[in-house]
Parts: C-alpha cells; sequence; structure tokens
C-alpha cells in the first residue's frame, strides 16, 4: 500500500558532536534543534512484490545507486519489524537543495521513516519512529517532531533511549531562522 508523508529540516541549536556507536548511529552527547517549517521532504512509500528490487527517485531523477543502498538498508528496518519481504519504490522531493548542509538528510530520512512505517502497516508511536529515522540520519530524529526539538544521547547500548523529545510547540520562542543558500552545489562531505 502507498503511504506518503512530510517531514521538515532542523537546524541544531546545540549540535552533538561524534557517535558512540556508528552502527546504531547513536550520538556521543544529545543535541537541541529548531524545525524549519519552509524546509520539507515529501516522500512516498509503495511495497511492491513485482518490484525486483527498492527503487529510489529522488527530486524527479533515479538515484544513484550509494543512495538506493542506503535507503533500501534503512527499508529493511521496517520490513523485518512488519515481516514483509517486498521491495518499495520510494518517490522523494525536497523544496530546498539536497545535500547542501541544510539537513536534507534528516527531513528526508525522518519522512522516509514515517511513510515506511505507514505503508507497511505499523502502528509506530513518534518515540520509535524517532529511534528508526535516527537509523537513517542522526538528525531525522529531531525532524519527527516540530518547533524545539531535544535529541537525547541514552545510555543503552541498544539505542532504544536515544531519542527525541519535542521541547515546546513552535510558538513557544519569539524566534526566527534566515536561511541565506550561497550555493545550491552538493558539499563533499556528508555530516
Amino acid at each position: 500500500m502507498k503511504k506518503t508523508a512530510l517531514a521538515h529540516a532542523n537546524i541544531a541549536l546545540v549540535k552533538y558532536w561524534g557517535k558512540r556507536d556508528a552502527a546504531l548511529n547513536l550520538p556521543a552527547v544529545g543535541s537541541i534543534s529548531m524545525t524549519l517549517e519552509a524546509l520539507s521532504t515529501h516522500t512516498s512509500v509503495d511495497f511492491r512484490d513485482d518490484l525486483p528490487g527498492d527503487m529510489l527517485i529522488l527530486n524527479g531523477r533515479p538515484a544513484a545507486v550509494k543512495q538506493e543502498q542506503r535507503v533500501g538498508a534503512f527499508l529493511d528496518l521496517f520490513r523485518r519489524e512488519a515481516g514483509i519481504t517486498a521491495a518499495a519504490e520510494v518517490v522523494s522531493e525536497n523544496n530546498f537543495p539536497t545535500g547542501a548542509g541544510l539537513a536534507s538528510s534528516a527531513s528526508g530520512f525522518a519522512a522516509l521513516a514515517l511513510a515506511a512505517g505507514a505503508a507497511a502497516g505499523l502502528p509506530l508511536s513518534p518515540t520509535r519512529l524517532s529511534e528508526l529515522a535516527r537509523r537513517g540520519s542522526g538528525s531525522a530524529a529531531r525532524s519527527i517532531y516540530g518547533g524545539f526539538v531535544e535529541m537525547k544521547a541514552g545510555e543503552r547500548s541498544d539505542g532504544t533511549d536515544a531519542v527525541a523529545v519535542q521541547l515546546q510547540n513552535a510558538a513557544y520562542w519569539p524566534l526566527a531562522m534566515l536561511i541565506l543558500i550561497t550555493s545550491e552545489q552538493e558539499k563533499e562531505l556528508g555530516s
């Protein structure tokens, strides 16, 4: 069944540095971010038995093999939890430059988590969605929520307590963030 989701980018106000577990994408310390309502990713996921493998269309074009493999590995988390084996067609569109340092991986993996969970028929809580989104991109855990969000580093080795929580909604603090795009080129090093 095809499902669609929307998630927004976020920018860390207090940023985490380092990972305590790279395989589970667990941060060494927590972080606090502000959700950017103007920057969003719109993603559809359709698990289908007729597909030979996962397909990713990103911003209207077939994605690079490396991107498709990363998304496929992420979708495996949802397939395992739902007990399904079908490949997925993923169509994702950002309304801002992809890979240019504006947190497209955060909004992208948050939207993918939301859409994949729904398409797989999984009744996932926001906390569980945050945990799963973190596996794709550490910042994606924060993009499950709006407003001001804290990413907790957690202490458990399995990472189940390394999740984001909303501190306040967007209207709580009268803050605005100005974003100036000086280049739409993809950055050389990912974050």
